[in-house]
């Protein structure tokens, strides 16, 4: 099975910054996973560090944010992990959180 990528609109809180961004649709990560690069880019704030434990059971230091995440027409703010990635990741709790039928099925 190939990739899955689903384009999202996401932005800062109060929804100052907003562009669209094409986002890898994982499975197996919970929370959505961007760069700092992207996060500087919405104007996210970077409110503390915590640990991610990746796929392959390393354990990377990652900054705690929060992003206003749109999918489909449907956006609620998500807690978001801010480290070096190799592209933007799209975790299960979104798909949930956004409680999409169509998304969800990814």
């Amino acid at each position: 099975m190939g990739h899955v990528y689903i384009p999202v609109k996401m932005g800062d809180p109060l929804k100052r910054r907003v562009r669209e961004v094409g986002m890898l649709v994982d499975r197996g990560a919970t929370c959505p996973c961007i760069s700092e690069k992207l996060a500087a880019e919405l104007g996210l704030k970077l409110e503390f560090k915590t640990k991610v434990t990746l796929a392959d059971k390393r354990m990377v230091e990652a900054w705690y944010a929060t992003a206003y995440i749109e999918i489909l027409g449907r956006g609620d703010l998500i807690p978001v992990r801010v480290f070096e990635v190799e592209e933007p990741l799209l975790g299960v709790f979104v798909l949930e959180a956004l409680a999409r039928q169509d998304v969800a099925k990814f």
